[in-house]
């Protein structure tokens, strides 16, 4: 069977793909030639790590970030991409015309993230770093892309920052990793591990920034509702077998699999509405 998750997009999101997908590549021409060893020593997976590969396949994720925020808040909101990373979400976020600010630890990752931070400065994106940041209560939206499975403590911590980070009914978008992927449903079923080799989780540098801990969809929907977020609307959906051109084999049978039963599926997206506890909260207490 052939795959093209290209084609998927521009059939399934025209709109949302043209702005991710000129995103991607401009932030691809960022990456030739840097050192990405300072990620590596906290997260030795990443040794070797194909990061265009991993650019452009982000298109599948971030169309349906664009969409859910496109449902639910107004072009020229405020939006914060926590955990912006390499800031191709940032930057597909501000070609479709809302104030971006993009936070992530860039203070402490050396120069080679330099290129992609002025990027995101010449197209109007706000760039901060985890240091310099307090919850004010002033985004409208809060994209929050691959980070809650790499928190190594409770998420309550990191849910209830969000939430602070809010206006009055903010919106969260969420997408992680689904635990109940297919991949890893067969990986038990022969006794292997579904964590991080020990092997490089063992010899990393502290802290160990790879995943904590991965979620099902019953549990991130229990975390939103405990953390006073409602679950506007979900979606389960593959990403990583679309670095796949042709599926034979088995996975061609996981892939049926999945399209038949869609918690099987390798990522979860939500978008979630900040309800008003925390608020009640704030002023009750005078922060």
């Amino acid at each position: 069977m052939k795959l093209s998750f290209t084609e998927e997009l521009q059939r399934d999101f025209a709109t949302e793909f043209a702005i991710a997908d000129l995103a991607a590549q401009q932030v691809m021409s960022c990456i030739g030639g840097k050192d990405y060893s300072v990620l590596e020593a906290h997260s030795p997976g990443l040794k070797g790590f194909n990061w265009s590969n991993y650019i452009n396949l982000s298109s599948i994720r971030m169309v349906r970030a664009l969409r859910m925020l496109r449902r639910h808040v107004a072009q020229g909101a405020r939006v914060l991409d926590f955990g912006a990373y390499f800031g191709n979400c940032s930057l597909m976020l501000a070609k479709a015309g809302y104030q971006v600010t993009a936070l992530d630890s860039y203070d402490s990752y050396g120069a080679c993230f330099d290129d992609n931070q002025c990027l995101l400065v010449e197209q109007g994106v706000r760039v901060q770093n985890f240091a310099d940041f307090k919850p004010d209560g002033t985004y409208d939206a809060v994209v929050l892309m691959g980070v809650i499975e790499h928190v190594p403590h409770t998420p309550r911590l990191l849910l209830q920052d969000l939430h602070r980070s809010l206006v009055v009914n903010g919106l969260l978008v969420l997408d992680t990793p689904n635990l109940a992927y297919i991949y890893n449903r067969q990986k038990l079923a022969r006794g292997q591990s579904i964590h991080p080799p020990i092997q490089s989780q063992f010899a990393t540098e502290l802290p160990f920034e790879g995943h904590h801990r991965e979620y099902t969809a019953s549990e991130i929907e229990w975390m939103l509702q405990a953390s006073d977020f409602s679950v506007l609307e979900s979606e389960a959906f593959n990403y990583s077998i679309y670095g796949l051109t042709e599926l034979m084999g088995i996975d061609l049978e996981n892939y049926q699999a999945m399209q038949a039963d869609p918690t099987q599926r390798e990522l979860l997206i939500y978008a979630a509405r900040a309800g008003l506890a925390e608020m009640s909260q704030r002023i009750t207490h005078g922060d």
